[in-house]
């Protein structure tokens, strides 16, 4: 079902300075495991960075509160910091038991992911970036420099599955995710424009990619504006794309053709958009961060933020 996007210009005003509202829901989902967003608690699994490149997570299912974890990665507004930053860019919740994997850039190239250890506070390492969570919580994919692999969330340090991806000399993958338990969505630009791949983990193997946009575009807007936005409550696959000045489209295709059924439109950029199902995550130009559940009404939730999903 398509989301309800009308309402986009009223949240760019409204949502920063809405408050968040911080309830105790007396009941925890039932459905998709711990962490798994619902009506009642329709932030629950939700990720987010902040401008000042912290990280702040919605993982206690019996309040609608966030908490901000301690710094992951540098500060690149700390005075002390060098060239060569590695700062938080996308986070990944396990909707059924919250184990939390933070994606960094862009030191190595091919990335970091930081997950917790046994120890409170230890945070560990993972090659690649970019993580994504299987829709049932099990599995964990990450891009790598040239690879696309896959691991158990319990185990995330043994991969268990490795999938070429385009050469980094041809394209630079910006977006990943599970559009079902089997295969993973990416998207990248290339010289010719903004590609879309579908992954498959049971065939080990990559789809033939599909042209999103011919235009090719590195500046601020051009990596927020064009490429995947994630999976409809449908299973479709869902990108979007620049339609005209300060306009941009969603386009929701067919999960195997990917061809394009329908489209709505955006009255204005955002920084990111993450739809997970019938839950929807959008990050407004001015930072603005609201999630809305299925149909229902768009949430606002404080802060200034860079990135949400």
């Amino acid at each position: 079902m398509k989301r309800a996007l009308l309402f986009l210009g009223v949240l760019v005003c409204v949502a920063s300075c809405s408050n968040s509202a911080e309830v105790t829901v007396e009941k925890e989902t039932a459905n998709a495991g711990r962490c798994a967003p619902s009506e009642e608690n329709p932030t629950l699994g939700l990720a987010a960075i902040t401008d000042k490149y912290r990280v702040r997570v919605w993982d206690d299912p019996a309040t609608t509160a966030s908490r901000e974890l301690e710094q992951i990665g540098d500060d690149p507004y700390s005075n002390n910091t060098g060239y060569d930053l590695t700062v938080a860019e996308s986070v990944a919740i396990s909707p059924k038991d919250c184990t939390i994997f933070v994606g960094a850039c862009c030191e190595p190239a091919s990335g970091i992911t930081f997950y917790e250890g046994e120890n409170k506070g230890e945070w560990l390492q993972l090659t690649g970036h970019l993580p994504s969570i299987s829709p049932d919580g099990e599995l964990l994919a990450l891009v790598g420099y040239e690879e696309l692999t896959i691991s158990s969330v319990e185990a995330p340090e043994k991969v268990s599955t490795t999938i070429a991806l385009p050469k980094a000399d041809v394209a630079t993958i910006y977006r990943a995710q599970w559009i079902n338990n089997d295969d993973i969505a990416l998207t990248g630009f290339t010289k010719d424009g903004a590609y879309l791949w579908i992954a498959s983990r049971s065939s080990r193997s990559l789809r033939e990619g599909v042209q999103i946009s011919s235009t090719v575009d590195d500046s601020a807007h051009g990596m927020s504006l064009v490429g995947l936005i994630g999976v409809d409550e449908s299973g479709n696959v869902v990108t979007q794309n620049i339609a005209a000045e300060q306009q941009t489209s969603v386009e929701y295709r067919y999960p195997d053709s990917l061809a394009v059924s329908s489209t709505d439109s955006l009255s204005d950029f955002v920084r990111s958009y993450v739809m997970r199902g019938k839950r929807s995550v959008m990050v407004s130009d001015n930072g603005a961060l609201t999630t809305w559940f299925g149909n229902g009404e768009p949430l606002s939730l404080l802060g200034n933020y860079m990135w949400a999903g």
